[in-house]
């Protein structure tokens, strides 16, 4: 794995990058690594592994930071160095935005095949070797290179195009006419399981290089102790999703509560003088009991419309549970999905508890139309066809989504008369307000027929946005 000449620097680099990481390492303890491995086989990397977590970590928690540091270590001291292999194909390969420089289409569409029969062949092995191509060929991960590993996984999925893929894994063409519908969706849940397999092995495999690279460059590993609900949604790897899960439902009920108080704390609305003066009659004319005329209040009804196209999934799976546990604030709440295609998925989301799961979404509905690309014109004209009922004058409509509509007709004109219809529009955007209309981004041609648009890439931006729509649309 590595020779004895190198040992020292091993440990050093090692104590290093973990010390970087928040892990607490003591001289001492670096003394003991050194001496652990001059009894140990330095070309048994299981053996090497053994001795240095035997000596440099103390705390379970950081047993995760520790095997981060020593496969990355173990890459660049044991093999050609990353910016000799990987990091240089990739600063060849890319230009600083990310872009591919060589116009691949035969080698991209062979990827894209041998995803498709990977995920409905349950090939393990493949699928880990599809996602080291996809980030070679979508991530761009040079020397240059300053993304985060969430935005580096989000560009990777956006130019996969996984909710595509996944349609076509589904229509296996190997799919008996005579199975069940309950075989069938059984067997549709599985590939999408598949998929979001391989979307924890992207994220693995852009944190690996992305160690490799910050430890060679003496950056160290980053801390992982980051607030759960100040995290990204789109991008998280799959330990930030559980953290981010966990935190929704306490600040769920957080929002509820604070509904509840605001609700509580509204004006008793003005005096009622005739009431008033007639109740003083029993105290002697002493209008010891005042009166008051209570202001009317209504219940809005809610119409959430999600796009659930690759990465934003995920961002639509949190809203949906956000909203769904402010729903006591609204007499009634739609949901709908949507991807080139749009259909109602009310029941899913409460049988769901209001976790929009994306694989359900996709098997049960038909949220794609056509090739599986996000196309919000369409869409727009759909819902209007289609869903045009839900949309009365009490309802507030909240659309969550990127506003790429991969340069198809955006129907701006759509979204203006469903405006029209209802209380009140709102926009959640998971992408940074600086990569808006940028692209095939037409969020501008949107933004005018919406009463708010709120840039939301956290669960501390969600919580405020959801407590403006479920609260602030009460005094309205």
């Amino acid at each position: 794995m590595i020779g004895s000449d190198v040992l020292g620097g091993v440990v050093l680099r090692m104590t290093s990058a973990l010390r970087q990481a928040g892990v607490p390492v003591s001289t001492g303890e670096a003394v003991d690594a050194a001496h652990a491995l001059e009894v140990v086989d330095a070309a048994e990397k299981s053996q090497v592994r053994a001795a240095l977590r035997a000596t440099l970590v103390k705390r379970e928690r950081d047993v995760e930071a520790f095997e981060r540091a020593f496969d990355a270590l173990t890459t660049t001291f044991g093999s050609a160095p990353l910016g000799v292999s990987a990091a240089a194909r990739d600063v060849r390969g890319f230009t600083d935005s990310g872009h591919a420089v060589s116009d691949d289409n035969a080698a991209m569409t062979t990827l894209l095949e041998d995803l498709v029969t990977a995920l409905r062949n349950d090939d393990a092995d493949a699928l880990r070797a599809l996602a080291a191509q996809a980030v070679d060929v979508f991530g761009g991960i040079g020397l240059a290179s300053q993304d985060s590993e969430r935005a580096l996984v989000f560009r990777i999925l956006r130019g996969l195009d996984l909710a595509a893929i996944l349609q076509r894994a589904m229509r296996s063409p190997d799919v008996d006419a005579d199975d069940s519908e309950v075989i069938r969706a059984l067997g549709a849940a599985e590939i999408a399981a598949r998929a979001d397999a391989f979307r924890r092995l992207l994220a693995e495999e852009v944190r690996r290089r992305l160690d490799v690279r910050n430890i060679r460059d003496g950056i160290g590993l980053s801390p992982s102790s980051t607030n759960p609900v100040d995290l990204q949604i789109l991008g998280a790897s799959p330990s930030d999703l559980a953290a981010m899960q966990r935190a929704l439902r306490p600040l769920a009920r957080r929002l509820a509560v604070r509904g509840a108080r605001r609700n509580r704390s509204t004006h008793h609305g003005r005096l009622d003088v005739r009431r008033t003066i007639r109740t003083s009659l029993s105290t002697g004319g002493l209008p010891l009991e005042p009166r008051w005329r209570r202001p009317s209040t209504t219940r809005p009804e809610l119409v959430v419309l999600c796009d659930v196209s690759g990465s934003v999934a995920e961002f639509a799976r949190f809203t949906l549970a956000l909203l769904s546990a402010m729903s006591n604030e609204f007499s009634a709440m739609r949901c709908f999905a949507f991807v080139d295609g749009v259909d109602e998925v009310t029941r899913i989301v409460a049988e769901a508890d209001g976790a929009l799961m994306p694989g359900h979404v996709l098997a049960r509905t038909d949220v794609v139309w056509d090739d599986g690309h996000s196309d919000y014109g369409h869409v727009l004209e759909q819902f209007t066809a289609r869903f045009s009922h839900v949309l009365t004058p009490r309802a507030s409509l909240v659309i969550t989504g990127d506003a790429r509509s991969n340069h198809r007709a955006p129907n701006a004109a759509g979204l203006e008369g469903m405006a029209r219809s209802v209380r009140e529009v709102h926009w959640l955007n998971p992408e940074p307000k600086g990569r808006w209309n940028t692209g095939d981004s037409v969020m501008a041609l949107y933004e005018p027929s919406c009463d708010s648009v709120h840039e939301v890439r956290t669960l501390r931006q969600l919580e405020t946005a959801t407590l403006q729509i479920a609260v602030g649309l009460r005094r309205a």
